[in-house]
């Protein structure tokens, strides 16, 4: 596989999650019975043709390890406010399967020197994984604080945590872990080596506290902006 069709994967990749958002909002706009029948219609169109989109994703060749586009662009980025809007577009992941996302600490002043999208991205995929691996009716909890020189973006899940041997591996591509999604939601095992990739490329690091059977907590630890730093 070429670099640019490598690259496409990734690409690929991240268009799971808004697919699978749409598809989800939809399913639950179908449950309300005060919907009009042309209302109605149009919601099923939406709802298929997510659903299609999503079947074409999952035949696609992700035969080779994805690799990121080099164009990051560095500016300031307020992971607080990025924050609150990777949380706000999984509320219908969440409401799917009766879970509970919550918005925990939020720090203020909290600016890394990033690529927004990318750091989207890596955080959309921690959030997507708690989701994913937790039994339905959990809390997941999500959480920005901030050192004196660094930025943490926590998300702590109730699932099942991991064994040692997936720690291992943990950020190695099409790696899957021990346990399966709790929903019967794909897994192409590139969301955390992505996470990785990105998280590195922005001078950070990726932590992970877990105990079996109790719950995982991922965090994105990056360095704050120099003029935010200066002023802690």
């Amino acid at each position: 596989m070429s670099k640019d069709s490598r690259q496409l994967s990734a690409v690929l990749h991240e268009l799971k999650n808004p697919i699978v958002a749409i598809e989800r909002l939809s399913e639950i706009l179908l449950e309300k019975e005060d919907l009009s029948g042309d209302t109605k219609r149009k919601v099923e169109l939406i709802h298929s043709s997510a659903k299609e989109a999503f079947g074409h994703l999952k035949e696609f060749d992700f035969s080779s390890p994805p690799v990121l586009a080099e164009d990051f662009t560095f500016e300031p980025v307020n992971i607080a406010e990025l924050a609150e809007h990777v949380v706000e577009s999984f509320q219908p992941h969440a409401e799917y399967k009766d879970q509970k996302l919550r918005r925990a600490e939020f720090a203020e002043d909290v600016f890394v020197l990033g690529d927004k999208i990318r750091l989207q991205e890596a955080m959309k995929n921690i959030v997507n994984n708690a989701l994913k691996y937790s039994p339905r009716g959990e809390t997941v909890e999500v959480e920005v604080t901030r050192s004196e020189e660094e930025v943490h973006f926590s998300v702590s899940d109730q699932g099942p945590g991991l064994r040692e041997d997936d720690l291992e591996h943990l950020f190695k591509p099409f790696q899957r872990l021990t346990h399966q999604p709790t929903d019967g939601e794909v897994s192409l095992g590139l969301g955390l080596y992505l996470v990785n990739e990105i998280i590195s490329r922005h001078d950070g690091e990726v932590d992970v506290e877990t105990t079996e059977g109790e719950g995982s907590t991922f965090t994105l630890v990056l360095p704050l902006a120099p003029e935010a730093s200066s002023h802690s």
